[in-house]
């Protein structure tokens, strides 16, 4: 590395907190409380790493695998993915993922890139 890492607001970190929030946000507060540190964990590992990778200039839509244990919490508070889905513009449920519009993903790297180009 030429700069030591410096956590501040434009590293791949912070872009997973966004991401993370706006699907808490389509999860709702009750299914994001009922999940655990390490499945939060998991879930940045297996699947907000490779939907950040899948973006390119033409895409539309970015999927987000969802783990086993995000299912098993929606359905113990009583909803699905596809009602938690509908919670917000821009969101599907397709055969078990997240199918969130680019422009929702975009907007999650928005102030990260913002500080990189400062």
């Amino acid at each position: 590395e030429v700069h030591r890492a410096s956590r501040g607001a434009w590293g791949g970190s912070y872009v997973d907190q966004n991401i993370k929030k706006l699907v808490e946000r389509i999860l709702g507060d009750k299914v994001s409380r009922k999940l655990t540190d390490n499945d939060w964990l998991r879930f940045t590992r297996q699947s907000i790493e490779k939907a950040k990778q899948s973006i390119v200039d033409d895409t539309d839509h970015v999927f987000f695998d969802v783990p086993n244990e995000m299912h098993t919490a929606i359905s113990e508070c009583g909803s699905s993915l596809e009602k938690a889905a509908k919670s917000v513009s821009g969101v599907k449920a397709r055969r078990g993922r997240l199918s969130l519009d680019v422009k929702l993903v975009e907007d999650c790297f928005k102030e990260s890139l913002d500080n990189i180009s400062q």
